[in-house]
């Protein structure tokens, strides 16, 4: 992993999300240790028109992008906002 990402796992750095996902088959703490084994970030507030190349061209500089996935309409099949980039 990359040493810019490592600063990011460490506990005094970064707080977890309160937020937890109500259909977890586990308890708090299975739920808390995934989390902080984690690769993924979520981005939100992106422009429809903003493409996959551009989010790796941004992201990469962190890291090794494993992939990104962008949110797609379910009907028009076009961006609506948001993607997922996760690292190796």
């Amino acid at each position: 992993m990359s040493i810019k990402l490592n600063a990011l796992f460490s506990d005094s750095y970064v707080d977890i999300s309160q937020y937890r996902d109500q259909h977890f088959k586990g308890n708090r703490y299975e739920q808390e240790k995934l989390l902080k084994q984690s690769c993924s970030l979520y981005v939100g507030n992106l422009s429809f028109y903003t493409t996959e190349e551009q989010v790796h061209e941004l992201f990469s500089k962190s890291g090794d992008v494993k992939r990104i996935v962008i949110g797609l309409d379910k009907v028009k099949k076009t961006a609506c906002g948001f993607c997922f980039v996760e690292w190796h």
